[in-house]
């Protein structure tokens, strides 16, 4: 890289002087940029770097190293026209490119992706262009340089016409007229505003050999302030944060001159080397870079300046604000009024009626016999209408009919001719403009006439043609006679007069039509330009410009107000109602006090009555001087500023916003200091004594404003510290028994500050203690079915605590209980210091005779401590009782100990479990075995009694309640039991099959599902909520005390519950599995006792078609998969083979029949399809076909030993040993293994004599998939 400096001396060689006061500045060349075919460098936004081509095309370049082009901006509109000629200058905002082209005298809109987005300018007289060739953009406005018609134009950010910078009517500018200072402009050519909103033009005046080139400064208001000092050829300009910099094409160099006209940088030069220009074609800035475009060596030149750091400081130093265009309606409507939520509704130009707009659709409004030629709502939200040529006021229904009418034709009091406009009053009164008869008359809010208004402050009013009310009911009056507005009390006398006072000719009015009052302004509708007053009669600004274009006007002839700051325009010439909003800049805070506070400073200000007022923005500086910090916003008057080191100063302004962002000029500086914090006293001391110790502790302050606790104790007038702590407690310890002390308490604050001292005074206890006491208030009673874990866990805990001074080592603790113990257990304390306290966990080992326990029995516990002393034993001891509880016990504080009566294990139930397996045994179907488990149940005269006396619903939400629980041999002998009763039978049952399940606990109650097996979906299904997701598989909820009813009941009304519960407080999915790590299921003593067996005609009776509708449920979602395959696409094979076996081996053996022929009947040589047929005959003892349908799949793929093997079970079964023997040896041929894999068939036939003695043991066939 190259840095270099341009000393005083160089610029002299060339005419150039720096600033006395100014140091040299350095200046990085960075590199440049190839930029081929280029005729300008038009500006940057970003890191986006905008060049105009010989072509004419505008390329954007990335500024980074590469400086490669992204992409174009949009030549072309939607018709296909040109949206460029010759481009000139570019400015960038948040989200819009503007182009100026001196070509199209116009500036085009682009998004900051090169999208065409709008376009304003053109030739026209007032708000037109020609041949611009300099913008830029500055808080909302657009500036444009008018080279051709010699002047500055001011835009809203998306085109609406503002106004020409006032330069030559400026009244400053007419005092220095006579000085002969060159202020007017002759050929701007570029345009620049700064932070405080002073606006730099370049006036490129002058010829070939009389150069008058200069920039001039001017103010808002068109002021002239200034000029920068000529140093020589001044062709572009750019805004800097913290100057601005020309470019000199006589000297081929750029300067930068600082906000007071100092020249404080100058560097470049003349050539083709490093840094050198051949010419100078356009200025980029973008923070400390600065880019400068070079047309005859085709590149861009990038140097990095020393300027000052930019900070996020206050906003530009300007109030002025601008007009939006919002949106436009094609809708030809006349007078209009909002009805304060979401609907404008318009009288219509071209028929008797009213227009009702919504969402930019418009929707008519017949009126019956009314001709409406102004329209208003009233505080109540009615509508009323006036009509002109009947000289009628209306008050309407929602329906649109009159229900009050005022005034009649005539020229009486009361009477109107000609109405023209009326408003209404805060207090309903209503004022007409009686045009006809040249006056105003009030009515009541009923139609009583009570006020006339004819004249003004000089002279009678002629023709009131529109009317306006302030938030004061402040009246005014646009007299088109005159083209004057008068301004007139609530009481209607005239308070003054404005718009056509000769001596303010710019002032002047020139055919107004329609006024309207905002909150603190008067916008006035005259030729197509908008005058907005202050209440005062003093000109703020105007806007807008004849034309057809957005943001133009057409013959414009009404208004209506929508908010505090959006308003409608409605147009003849061209037919549309089009939304503004004004870009307001609020008024800058009064009355800013700045209130110290512990670590902050409260700023409290004026509110603004402003309805568009709705945040401010608070910045923050060490010095008066700044530079000013944004810290935060707020959206009412006040702010807290927070975490601020104490003592030091800091310097504040405040500024209101708008909702959009848009701020106003801050107010005035106050300044302010965060204080200390100083805590209080301490609250709610205590003192806890023993014999040897004090224990203080006290209500804790916050912990970010205080360090830590200091405690005292006092010997005279002398504070002595004793320790500091830094939570709120602090303990004393080896004190004398017996004994008053004193302490005192402070808390020492983040700053060092100490509150006030707090005396406590405490005694401690005379020592009537044992000196090694046992504290036994944590022995829990013993359930006896889980009597192991008291081995491991322990019975509960003791608390041993040393009360002598002496430190007490290798303690025995013991414990034992007396008959369910053989042998004490025993632990041990390496050491004990004085005043310490130690737990110990009481483990206990349990003889059997706890397994013998038919009732919940009360014993004793012996706990003994002992040590030795100075070579004496010391033996401590307590008898505690507790109560071992039977094996049907259990609480629900851990209802983990519910998995102890789940006893999938117990011999009987298992027993029971296999012989329901063994009736319906032939499909192994989870869904299929629990739906005849359940029936059985039901069956046997299994039914649900809710415990009397300790129901479920109760005993569940009482942690500390200790249930009786039966074990599921119990219930199932009993024919009955509670809910927990029947879910331990039913889950256990099922658990011992091999199926898992969970308990399901919902308030008050307890149900359960179980596996069936199958993969969850990725789609969710649950076939209507039947089944539930859980760990990726389906399950079945299942509601336990409706047995007796049918399984499809219970599943029905176990699903339901499941989905009503779920999800709410009290629900919850319990697991055996992980619950039987802890507490496993209970050992019980043998029992001869069988449940009886229930066989299948019994179930069928009992619940008649439950076990087949249990199989079609559970085949439809186990082929689910394949019949959406088959329904995508018919003809899958592989689809219906699946199928069908998954219904045979439902026992479904009829569809299954069909997916298999179907398989067939489409591929006859399948030999999958084909078994699987000759399966369903084995299985049928349909032997013959067996035997056909396996010979043809041997057929069809002779390489499947499997299918022969199936062969040969087949005729075997037929009796055909000769052919089974023939079939079961071609299968070994196909594959040796086969001997040995069916060793016994192979020995059966080889031991058969001839198929007249083979003897019809067929075993299972192959299913081939």
């Amino acid at each position: 890289m190259r840095l270099f400096t341009i000393a005083a001396l160089a610029l002299l060689l060339q005419g150039t002087v720096l600033a006395q006061s100014a140091a040299p500045s350095r200046v990085e060349y960075v590199r440049f940029l190839q930029a081929t075919e280029t005729r300008k460098l038009l500006g940057m936004g970003g890191n986006r770097l905008y060049v105009a081509r010989k072509s004419g095309q505008v390329d954007v370049l990335d500024a980074g190293q590469n400086g490669q082009v992204l992409f174009s901006l949009q030549d072309k509109d939607a018709e296909g026209r040109a949206l460029l000629g010759q481009a000139e200058a570019v400015a960038v905002s948040e989200d819009t490119v503007y182009v100026v082209d001196s070509d199209e005298n116009r500036v085009v809109m682009y998004g900051l992706d090169g999208k065409f987005k709008g376009r304003f300018g053109g030739r026209s007289s007032e708000g037109g262009l020609s041949s611009p060739q300099g913008i830029t953009f500055a808080s909302g406005i657009v500036y444009v340089a008018d080279t051709g018609n010699r002047r500055i134009q001011m835009y809203g950010d998306n085109g609406v016409f503002l106004a020409t910078l006032p330069i030559n009517s400026a009244p400053a500018n007419k005092g220095i007229d006579e000085q002969k200072v060159a202020y007017k402009l002759d050929k701007p050519a570029a345009v620049a505003v700064d932070a405080q909103g002073q606006i730099y033009v370049l006036d490129a005046s002058g010829g070939l050999f009389s150069d008058k080139s200069q920039v001039k400064v001017y103010a808002q208001d068109g002021s002239h302030l200034r000029l920068l000092p000529k140093n020589g050829k001044p062709v572009a300009l750019q805004m800097a944060h913290d100057g601005v910099y020309v470019v000199d094409a006589e000297g081929y160099a750029v300067q930068k001159y600082d906000a007071s006209g100092r020249m404080v940088s100058y560097f470049g030069s003349r050539g083709d080397g490093r840094a050198q220009f051949m010419s100078l074609s356009g200025l980029a800035l973008a923070g400390t870079d600065v880019y400068v475009g070079d047309r005859e060596r085709g590149l861009v030149h990038h140097f990095r300046t020393g300027a000052a750091p930019a900070s996020a400081l206050t906003p530009r130093q300007t109030a002025v604000p601008y007009v939006r265009w919002q949106q436009s309606l094609n809708v030809a409507a006349g007078r209009m009024a909002w009805d304060g939520k979401d609907t404008l509704l318009a009288v219509a130009r071209e028929k008797s009626a009213l227009l009702r707009i919504k969402d930019g659709a418009a929707q008519e409004m017949p009126l019956k016999d009314l001709n409406p030629t102004a329209l208003a709502f009233d505080k109540a939200g009615a509508l009323w209408v006036l009509e002109r040529n009947r000289a009628r006021l209306h008050k309407l229904d929602a329906a649109g009919n009159p229900v009050l009418t005022v005034g009649s034709s005539g020229s009486r009091n009361g009477q109107l001719d000609s109405p023209n406009d009326f408003v209404i009053a805060s207090d309903g009164s209503l004022y007409v403009a009686d045009s006809g008869n040249g006056r105003i008359q009030g009515f009541s809010a009923d139609g009583v006439f009570f006020k006339l208004i004819d004249k003004g402050l000089r002279e009678k009013l002629s023709r009131p043609a529109a009317l306006a009310l302030d938030a004061q009911d402040q009246l005014y009056v646009l007299d088109t006679s005159r083209n004057a507005i008068t301004v007139y009390s609530a009481a209607g006398e005239p308070l003054r007069e404005f718009g056509n006072d000769p001596a303010r000719e710019a002032e002047k009015l020139s055919r107004p039509v329609a006024l309207l009052a905002t909150q603190e302004e008067l916008f006035v509708l005259d030729s197509d330009r908008v005058r907005v007053y202050s209440f005062e009669g003093r000109q703020l600004r105007s806007f807008a410009a004849p034309g057809k274009e957005n943001g133009e006007l057409s013959e414009a002839d009404a208004f209506a107000l929508r908010d505090a700051s959006s308003f409608y325009i409605a147009e003849r010439g061209s037919p549309r109602v089009q939304l503004f909003s004004t870009q307001y800049k609020p008024r800058a805070p009064q009355q800013l006090v700045a209130q110290p506070a512990v670590h902050a400073v409260e700023l409290r200000w004026a509110a603004s009555p402003l309805a568009y007022v709705k945040q401010y923005q608070v910045y923050r500086a060490g010095s008066e001087a700044g530079p000013f910090v944004r810290i935060g916003s707020s959206p009412s008057a006040q702010y807290i500023d927070a975490q601020l080191k104490p003592d030091e100063t800091f310097h504040y302004r405040v500024a209101a916003a708008t909702a959009t962002g848009d701020e106003g000029l801050p107010g005035p500086v106050v300044a302010g200091a965060a204080l200390k914090y100083t805590p209080p006293p301490l609250q709610e001391v205590k003192a806890e004594a023993t014999t040897a110790r004090v224990r203080l502790s006290w209500k804790a302050l916050d912990a970010k404003l205080v360090t830590g606790y200091v405690v005292y104790q006092k010997e005279g007038e002398k504070f002595t510290k004793l320790g500091e702590t830094t939570t709120p407690e602090f303990q004393r310890d080896n004190l004398n028994p017996g004994t008053a002390y004193t302490f005192w308490l402070a808390a020492r604050s983040v700053d060092g500050v100490e509150s006030e001292k707090q005396a406590v005074a405490a005694s401690t206890l005379a020592d009537n203690r044992a000196p090694l006491e046992i504290d036994a208030g944590q022995l829990h009673n013993v359930f006896s079915n889980s009597y192991k874990l008291y081995e491991k866990d322990g019975v509960g805990a003791i608390k041993l605590s040393n009360n002598t001074r002496s430190t007490m080592n290798d303690i025995k603790v013991s414990f034992v209980l007396n008959n369910f113990m053989d042998f004490p257990t025993e632990q041990r304390i390496p050491s004990l210091e004085p005043g310490a306290s130690r737990e110990v966990v009481l483990k206990a080992v349990f003889n059997n005779n706890i397994l013998t326990l038919t009732e919940d029995t009360p014993v004793q516990a012996k706990l003994e401590a002992s040590y030795f002393e100075n070579g004496q034993p010391r033996v401590y001891s307590q008898i505690k009782t507790i109560n071992i509880y039977d094996k049907h016990r259990m609480g629900w504080d851990e209802r983990g100990r519910y998995a102890a009566f789940v006893t999938p294990k117990d011999p009987l139930l298992i027993n029971f479990s296999r012989s329901v397996a063994s009736e319906f045994g032939a499909n192994k179907e989870p869904t299929q075995l629990a739906a005849a488990l359940f029936n059985t149940l039901g069956a046997l005269g299994v039914t649900y009694v809710q415990d009397p006396i300790n129901t479920y619903q109760v005993t569940s939400n009482k942690v500390d309640y200790v249930d009786y629980i039966q074990y599921p041999r119990e219930t199932i002998q009993r024919r009955s039991g509670d809910c927990d009763d029947l879910v331990a039978l039913y889950s256990a049952a099922l658990e011992s099959l091999g199926i898992p399940t969970r308990v399901l606990l919902v308030p008050g109650h307890m149900l359960m599902m179980f596996a069936t097996g199958v993969e969850a979906s990725s789609d969710g299904y649950t076939m209507n909520d039947m089944y539930v997701v859980h760990e990726g598989m389906l399950w079945i909820p299942v509601e336990a005390t409706l047995v007796g009813k049918s399984f499809i009941k219970a599943w029905e009304t176990g699903a339901a519950t499941y989905y009503r519960e779920k999800g709410k407080e009290g629900f919850a999915v319990f697991d055996v599995h992980e619950a039987w790590e802890k507490f496993k299921p209970a050992g019980l003593p043998e029992d001869p006792w069988r449940a009886p067996v229930v066989g299948r005609d019994v179930i069928e009776r009992n619940f008649p078609g439950d076990l087949l509708s249990v199989l079609k449920i559970s085949s439809q979602t186990m082929t689910r998969r394949y019949l959406q395959a088959i329904q995508k696409n018919p003809s899958d094979m592989d689809a219906h083979l699946q199928t069908g076996i998954i219904l045979a081996r439902q026992g479904d053996r009829a569809e299954a029949r069909k997916y298999f022929r179907k398989v067939v009947d489409n591929q006859p040589r399948n030999a999958a399809a084909l078994n699987n047929l000759g399966n369903l005959h084995m299985l049928d003892s349909q032997y013959a076909d067996a035997q056909k349908y396996y010979a043809d799949a041997a057929k069809a793929d002779p390489k499947d030993p499997e299918i022969l093997v199936n062969l040969a079970q087949a005729y075997k079964a037929g009796k055909n040993v000769d052919k089974a023997k023939e079939a079961f040896t071609q299968a070994q041929k196909v594959d040796p293994a086969m001997a040995n894999k069916y060793k016994a068939l192979g020995l059966e036939l080889l031991n058969a004599m001839s198929s007249s003695r083979a003897r019809p043991a067929p075993a299972a066939s192959r299913e081939k998939k």
